[in-house]
């Protein structure tokens, strides 16, 4: 299945609207009044539930809304989950680990909670009502345990930044999760996960062409990891072969004998890699 473009563009009323709520929830954080609330949740137990992670954050051909995938250690299976366009470039932004020039509200939400020595424990996404996903983030400040009540994206935003854990209940991870496919490509195997570079996203990493292919995730521990690749790096050229798209850059990967060197674009320059495929 072709994976989809990344999400980059921005509605400005719901940005405003976002901006708004999470703003009003970094005030109640400073003055304690969050402290105070009684947070309506699930109560679950550990045993209830699953550690997952960000797997693929891509856009739904159909909806063009933005969807993360959040799947098992093994990912086997992910649960797919809609979110907002604003929500979807904090999330691209939290797994690169990018700054922007000034905050925007996630960075503002971190860095109160960072300077009123706050942390995020974890993340829990509990239950789904009428098509909608509930989550809590559970914070530690002064030595207590805070439960907030939030969506399921502004906690994935969070828990990225402050690297904490991301639970989902096992009945509402068995009940919609969809499997990830068997038979992996040659670059799943090495442990890529890449896209087509279309206009927008090669001007987004300042690349002057739309002749390649970019990196959308490489899985921790990976082959791909150990020749020193990054989420984020721009295929320009493998062996002898320039890529130009998703499918030139498979066939020079299934042609390619290992070691082979490769050419990539990351931050502004060029660097030249040696892919070791098995």
């Amino acid at each position: 299945m072709k994976t989809p473009e990344f999400f980059m563009g921005k509605g400005r009323v719901k940005l405003l609207v976002v901006a708004t709520g999470l703003l009003l929830v970094t005030l109640k954080i400073i003055s304690g009044e969050i402290l105070a609330q009684n947070v309506p949740s699930v109560p679950l137990e550990q045993k209830e539930l699953l550690q997952v992670k960000v797997h693929q954050l891509v856009v739904d051909p159909t909806s063009m809304q933005p969807v993360v995938f959040l799947a098992d250690s093994l990912e086997e299976r992910a649960l797919p989950i809609w979110i907002g366009p604003f929500e979807a470039n904090a999330i691209e932004a939290a797994m690169q680990g990018s700054k922007p020039p000034r905050p925007q509200t996630h960075d503002l939400l971190e860095n109160v909670i960072r300077r009123t020595k706050g942390k995020i424990q974890r993340v829990v996404i509990t239950h789904s009502k009428d098509g909608i996903y509930y989550a809590t983030l559970l914070m530690e400040k002064e030595g207590r345990m805070v439960e907030i009540d939030a969506r399921p994206s502004d906690s994935i935003v969070m828990a990225l930044k402050f690297k904490a854990p991301i639970f989902v209940s096992r009945k509402l991870f068995a009940a919609g999760a969809i499997p990830l496919g068997k038979e992996k490509e040659i670059e799943e195997r090495y442990g890529l996960t890449i896209q087509e570079l279309t206009p927008m996203l090669a001007e987004s990493f300042s690349f002057g062409s739309t002749q390649g292919i970019l990196l959308s995730d490489v899985r921790q521990g990976s082959p791909a990891e150990k020749d020193g690749l990054q989420r984020g790096d721009i295929f320009a050229k493998v062996g002898e072969e320039t890529i130009s798209d998703v499918m030139s850059f498979k066939a020079a990967l299934a042609r390619s004998k290992a070691p082979v060197p490769a050419r990539v674009f990351r931050k502004g320059k060029f660097l030249s890699l040696t892919l070791h495929l098995k």
